[in-house]
């Protein structure tokens, strides 16, 4: 009786699987920068997408408001004498971004609105017991220029030059030696170039920003930053004659 051949290659040996495992890893490794880069232009895509609709609640903000713009900030006496927490224009611009009507700044949430960019990093910046530290989402206003408090509201009217005057864009994300509040305002070139970290860099080398005619646009640091017409804030100005 004839006993049947059993074959003894049943199994990878020790160097198959190793010589498997270092292809797998070359390949992860050729494939994970692809990946995060695809990732990373889906949020920048996202991030566009909310500013426009941003920039369309600003204005029908003002259509509806006598020509005026929302604000940077709200006071808050009740936090010392000027406190401001900087997410006034959200609250502002709310009915218009189907979020509802926020009538009180401390109630308002950024989490998974228009109004938070899926790429900031302030998810842990803002301390909690910062009154309405769940309202910032990542993106800040034109305080300097376009309205820091209600007390120094703007018309749209006076803009000049709305193709080259920001509205609302990217924020700072957290840096070592930033404050919180950093994180919620639009700072121009004159103010931010005083201080290293202030280096609006969120989507590698710039940022989005919402226009006062309507357009979004993605934008350079180096550009913002060095402005144009012999005015480093220029992008920031509503009108060309008005002082840095």
């Amino acid at each position: 009786m004839t006993t049947p051949r059993v074959n003894a290659r049943h199994a990878f040996t020790l160097i198959e699987l190793l010589v498997v495992i270092a292809i797998i890893a070359i390949l992860a490794g050729m494939l994970l920068p692809a990946l995060a880069k695809a990732k990373e232009r889906a949020k920048n895509i996202r991030c566009v997408s909310n500013e426009k609709q941003i920039v369309l609640g600003y204005l029908l903000y003002a259509d509806d408001r006598s020509d005026y713009l929302p604000v940077a900030g709200s006071p808050d006496l009740s936090q010392g004498a000027g406190w401001v927490a900087p997410s006034r224009w959200f609250q502002e611009i709310s009915p218009y971004i189907s979020t509802g009507s926020e009538t009180n700044y401390r109630q308002m949430v950024a989490k998974d609105k228009v109004v938070a960019c899926p790429s900031a990093l302030i998810a842990k910046a803002i301390p909690t017991n910062v009154p309405g530290w769940q309202g910032y989402g990542g993106y800040g206003h034109n305080y300097a220029y376009l309205g820091y408090t209600p007390d120094d509201r703007k018309k749209i009217s006076i803009v000049t030059k709305p193709v080259e005057t920001c509205m609302n864009g990217d924020g700072l994300d957290p840096k070592r030696d930033l404050m919180w509040w950093h994180l919620g305002y639009l700072y121009p070139p004159t103010i931010a170039l005083s201080q290293p970290s202030m280096k609006y860099l969120r989507h590698g080398k710039g940022g989005n920003y919402a226009w006062v005619d309507g357009h979004v646009s993605f934008t350079t640091w180096t550009m913002m930053s060095a402005g144009a017409n012999g005015k480093r804030n220029w992008f920031y100005l509503p009108r060309p004659q008005d002082p840095e």
